[in-house]
């Protein structure tokens, strides 16, 4: 069964279900094929992701990209693409962020396929203030709040991270809890 992307590319169930190649038939222009629907509809998903989790623009463009890179040479053996770049972009992120000493503001950036275009502020401007009330979050709830604002379920995490899905949703609890007290603070400002 295949479906067709919106560029009219084929995407086959394989896919979807992540059948390593050699047992799905799937040929290599189809696999590039495959790849090539998966980098255009997932990436700037998987940009956004970083920054939820605190990444400045350019640096989760980065390691979106990095991680494509990665996705594409292990293309045949991975079952679950949009999870597995996930968790590949946060551990890179967690190296990125334990090499930093300081932080440094990021620059204003001309715009690019990948970061919003200047006739998106009020987008952006959205993104900028969760972004902020996610800012000041530990990095474990930062991360289940990412992987909740990209709709996997507590369980679905878990099993992404390798934790305990009541460990989840504590953390993501406790997320709700501060970033739901900030908006009353700000509110109240």
């Amino acid at each position: 069964m295949n479906e067709t992307g919106p560029d009219g590319e084929a995407a086959s169930a394989a896919s979807l279900g992540r059948l390593p190649a050699s047992d799905s038939g799937i040929e290599t222009s189809s696999r590039n094929g495959e790849f090539a629907y998966f980098y255009r509809t997932c990436l700037r998903k998987l940009v956004a992701f970083l920054m939820w989790q605190g990444a400045s623009a350019a640096l989760a463009a980065d390691l979106a990209q990095d991680t494509m890179l990665k996705a594409y040479e292990r293309w045949d053996r991975i079952q679950s693409p949009e999870a597995w770049s996930r968790r590949v972009a946060s551990r890179e992120l967690v190296r990125a962020f334990s090499r930093v000493e300081e932080s440094i503001e990021e620059l204003t950036l001309e715009p690019t396929s990948l970061l919003p275009s200047p006739g998106e502020a009020a987008e952006w401007e959205r993104r900028q203030e969760i972004l902020n009330l996610l800012s000041g979050l530990p990095a474990r709830q930062r991360q289940v709040m990412a992987w909740t604002l990209d709709d996997y379920t507590p369980t679905e995490i878990a099993a992404e991270l390798g934790m305990n899905p009541a460990a989840v949703r504590a953390s993501l609890f406790k997320a709700r809890m501060t970033v739901s007290s900030r908006m009353t603070e700000r509110e109240g400002d």
